[in-house]
């Protein structure tokens, strides 16, 4: 599956460092990838991209930076403030040798204490940057894999999350480069065809693999 999505898609690349990746995933509200590097990029030409400096700057320069990213401007400031707070406090400054440096379930209890990373999120970034070569997937991949019928979905999230990261455990490879790569495909597949209201089917570069596509044939 991951081979053949690979033929027919090309996701964009994101940040693989820590900090940089809970910012990237706090920079706007609902908006797309293209936008969303826009104001990640905004925001490193105008703050920069360092704890230290996003403590320093004062509201009157992040809140125009914030409003730019959505609804909810004030909370997205307070937000960025506490991303650099946790990473000052609590991992000296360098939230990736902080990482390293912690057994791994701790390491996913710091990444859990930065606003909007969850389970899923935690891991994301344990495998992006090289800490932790186990699965990861996000919303838009765990509703494509249970469409295409690699597991039943299950009544709450966290259930079908663990449900489809249990699908590549299974049948995945074992390396970073591989997950990443599922990752980011899938994901993809999910955005752009596999949507979460009517999927289109017919532009899907795998409908024929899909487990809907039995149920067409009787």
């Amino acid at each position: 599956m991951v081979a053949a999505l690979k033929r027919h898609l090309t996701p964009g690349p994101v940040p693989t460092e820590p900090f940089r990746m809970i910012l990237w995933e706090n920079i706007g509200y609902l908006v797309d990838d293209p936008r969303r590097r826009e104001l990640f990029d905004g925001f490193e030409a105008a703050i920069g991209l360092d704890p230290a400096a996003i403590a320093a700057a004062s509201d009157n320069e992040l809140l125009p930076l914030a409003k730019r990213g959505g609804m909810r401007p004030e909370t997205r400031v307070e937000r960025w403030r506490t991303i650099a707070r946790i990473v000052r406090t609590q991992a000296a400054g360098d939230l990736d040798a902080a990482l390293r440096a912690l057994p791994l379930a701790k390491a996913r209890a710091l990444l859990k204490t930065f606003p909007v990373i969850a389970d899923p999120g935690a891991d994301k970034i344990l495998l992006f940057a090289g800490i932790a070569p186990r699965p990861a997937l996000e919303s838009n991949a765990v509703r494509a894999l249970a469409r295409l019928g690699f597991f039943q979905e299950q009544a709450s999230y966290d259930r079908s999350y663990k449900a489809a990261i249990a699908v590549l455990v299974e049948g995945g490879r074992p390396d970073g480069a591989w997950l990443i790569e599922a990752h980011q495909l899938l994901r993809e597949l999910g955005k752009t065809t596999c949507k979460r209201g009517e999927p289109i089917c017919a532009a899907c570069p795998v409908d024929g693999l899909c487990a809907h596509a039995a149920v067409k044939a009787l």
